[in-house]
């Protein structure tokens, strides 16, 4: 199932207005999604990013935003602000890559990938997944 129509197949949608978002965290989020409840944790990620714009919810959000072609670029705005608030954050930096993959563009994948070996030269699963990408090419 897309992750953009949620976790129930055949129940209703809540209205925005009456979904209730008082606890409203990462955390939180992360079980929405383990539930399987896609549309309720992106529409409590964007809340949250608009209160205070957070690496972890912004790559959350990007993620789950990827799962629609429509949200792409709303997706690598995202991901673009995770990266501007922690630079240094691998799995944004990895989702950027991937992102940049589905597009076609495997230069701007490769610097993603370069990146984090600047401030991780030892992370062997992106060394081998540039190497993987030089030798496709």
């Amino acid at each position: 199932m897309d992750r953009e129509q949620g976790g129930n197949p055949g129940a209703g949608t809540a209205p925005r207005a009456t979904t209730d978002f008082s606890q409203s965290s990462t955390a939180t989020a992360k079980s929405l999604i383990d539930a399987g409840q896609y549309r309720k944790a992106r529409l409590m990620l964007e809340g949250l990013v608009k209160q205070t714009p957070e690496a972890e919810a912004l790559l959350l959000l990007a993620q789950l935003e990827l799962d629609n072609p429509k949200r792409h670029p709303i997706a690598l705005e995202h991901l673009k602000q995770a990266l501007v608030i922690a630079p240094d954050y691998t799995e944004a930096w990895l989702t950027l890559a991937n992102y940049w993959s589905l597009k076609g563009q495997p230069d701007k994948q490769k610097r993603c990938l370069e990146k984090v070996l600047t401030y991780n030269p030892a992370n062997k699963d992106v060394r081998l997944a540039l190497e993987l990408l030089i030798t496709k090419k």
